[in-house]
């Protein structure tokens, strides 16, 4: 059902005659009107087309969608929404020229007059104007205008009952929170004026204690010719001349016929020799016996296998025993 508006238009000149529009929706479209107004008895008459809002621009200089919204709050009724902008300090106001009215949307800024966009409703005598139905229209837009109104006035009523309430819980907030600052604040107080008391009291007890002159300077001497100890090197080649005869140990074990001590070659001193004092001068990392022994045992040159004696020496061994005999 397409929709009917009164819109009352004032003069572009300041004076008190006022031009009376009514806008109907004509289209599936919101500015698909028609428009009719009404400057005595004589009527004006033109239609739009919302395809066409575009070539009714002057010096507007917003986008499609501003446009739309300023031409739908002036002939229908509606709130700018997110284009407030765009409708702040602009105006419709009406000259009659020519057997035409011109319809201009103007825009003031700082005392000049700017003209947004204008229409045109030349005269129509053949059209039939109908007063009454546009009085009962008028006030059928009155009286919905007055429950819009009345409706806005009821939410508002809530939402400042609902203020209301939170401004008395944080109100309340406020107030507890500050008793309990006080409290903590006093419990502090208190508890730094013991603190106070207790190391007064700790201070006379000092400055009433004896204290023995000759101990203290005697514990005064002592902690000052006190030396501190200096680490040594560790004795190491005790624990290796340990580890060498656990491993001359193990080789005398090993095989039938293995050589004795004596029967070491001199190369072989001479490097266990040298190994010992390079342990002296440079401490090695402590290893246990039987790790070290595993890797001795790699690196170390075998001892030769003896050779089998001559059957005259056996002779001569008994011999000698029967005569010791």
């Amino acid at each position: 059902m397409s929709r009917r508006f009164i819109v009352p238009v004032e003069p572009a000149s300041g004076g008190d005659v006022v031009v009376v529009v009514e806008v109907q929706q004509e289209g599936s479209r919101p500015l698909d009107v028609r428009l009719v107004g009404c400057e005595g008895e004589s009527p004006y008459v033109t239609h739009i087309k919302h395809g066409d809002i575009g070539s009714l621009k002057k010096k507007f200089k917003g986008s499609d969608d501003d446009w739309e919204a300023v031409l739908s709050h002036f002939l229908l009724h509606q709130l700018p929404g997110g284009h407030a902008k765009a409708v702040e300090n602009v105006h419709l106001a009406y000259t009659l020229r020519n057997n035409t009215i011109e319809l201009s949307i103007q825009q003031h800024v700082k005392g000049i007059k700017v003209t947004l966009g204008e229409i045109s409703l030349p005269i129509d005598e053949e059209f039939e104007l109908d007063p009454l139905e546009w009085s009962r229209i008028s006030a059928q837009n009155h009286l919905r205008t007055l429950q819009e109104l009345a409706d806005l006035k009821t939410r508002a009523s809530g939402e400042q009952d609902t203020i209301s309430k939170l401004k008395a819980q944080l109100d309340d907030f406020i107030k507890t929170k500050d008793e309990t600052e006080r409290a903590m604040l006093q419990q502090f107080m208190e508890l730094l004026n013991e603190k106070k008391r207790k190391i007064r009291d700790q201070s006379r007890l000092l400055a009433g204690a004896q204290v023995d002159e000759t101990r203290a300077s005697k514990v005064k001497v002592a902690r000052e010719t006190t030396k501190p100890r200096k680490a040594t090197a560790s004795r190491t080649s005790k624990r290796k001349a340990g580890a060498n005869e656990m491993e001359v140990d193990e080789e005398d074990d090993s095989g039938p016929g293995a050589a004795t001590p004596d029967r070491l070659s001199d190369e072989q001193t001479e490097e266990e020799e040298e190994d010992e004092d390079e342990d002296v001068a440079v401490p090695p990392k402590r290893e246990l016996p039987f790790g070290r022994r595993a890797t001795r045992s790699k690196t170390q040159t075998p001892a030769a296998k003896p050779r089998p004696a001559p059957a005259d020496d056996d002779d001569d061994d008994d011999e000698t025993e029967e005569e010791e005999l």
